[in-house]
């Protein structure tokens, strides 16, 4: 039986991308009948068919006390993290979904993650379906991608002060200095949950992906609302952005708790 809770972290921000979400969440996973902890900040929101408990953790002024504070409000020790931006494409397999899930607390796992990624040191696990991962395996031992999750151990991921891409940053060396017992997806096989890795928006602008996906699904989305995203991630300001954001971080904290530990 299932014992875990669905914890969709986002933030007020993205109100407007909560109806289409959940419209593709109910229309891919129509059999579900479970509690959705959609994280928010002071707003409420509903689905017709869906019990959709808002957080409500209060403007807490960064993404780390956000999610942190999110994740406080689950009353389950177990979790199924979605990030906001990851609409469902096709339909949910929940018999899979229970399968994994059984694997994560039969063995004991931190995390399964519930997509095939290229971590280093990858051994075959007792399911056929799945690898488990052995540290090290720097800068890559965590993201964001839709995994079930010990909430006590994803909770460590993201520090108060740290965005979503530093905590993904920083979090992958805490998770490989604290071994967590991490599993994946093997190579090519169908996910449990179809969605687009890259998600669907990028410094809160729709990638071609998700408005190519949702033009041909005929979906009711005005993207010039957002904005659509073009691509500067080979660009040398960006560049030296990444580096700048990570050295302050780092000192904002991040580099103090990694000696810690």
């Amino acid at each position: 039986m299932k014992n875990y809770s669905v914890f969709i972290s986002s933030s007020d921000a993205y109100s407007d991308i909560w109806p289409l979400f959940f419209d593709l969440f109910q229309m891919n996973w129509h059999d579900f009948n479970g509690v959705i902890y959609l994280n928010t900040e002071e707003k409420e929101y509903s689905h017709p068919g869906l019990n959709i408990v808002c957080t409500r953790v209060g403007k807490l002024g960064s993404f780390g006390k956000t999610f942190r504070a999110g994740l406080d409000k689950v009353p389950t020790d177990h979790v199924l993290l979605i990030m906001i931006d990851y609409i469902f494409m096709d339909k949910v397999r929940p018999y899979k979904l229970e399968e994994y899930y059984n694997y994560f607390v039969s063995e004991n796992l931190d995390t399964l993650c519930l997509v095939h990624q290229n971590y280093p040191n990858q051994i075959p696990s007792v399911h056929p379906e799945l690898n488990n991962v052995i540290p090290p395996a720097p800068y890559v031992m965590f993201s964001y991608q839709v995994a079930f999750w010990k909430k006590i151990i994803l909770r460590e991921m993201a520090l108060p002060h740290e965005n979503p891409w530093m905590s993904e940053w920083y979090g992958s060396k805490r998770a490989e200095k604290m071994k967590i017992r991490l599993a994946c997806l093997k190579q090519d096989l169908e996910r449990p949950i179809q969605y687009d890795l890259k998600g669907c928006l990028h410094q809160g602008k729709w990638l071609d992906n998700a408005v190519d996906f949702i033009r041909a699904k005929e979906l009711k989305v005005n993207f010039d609302k957002r904005g659509c995203y073009v691509d500067g991630y080979n660009s040398l300001i960006f560049r030296v952005k990444l580096k700048l954001t990570i050295w302050s971080t780092g000192l904002r904290g991040s580099y103090w708790d990694l000696w810690k530990r």
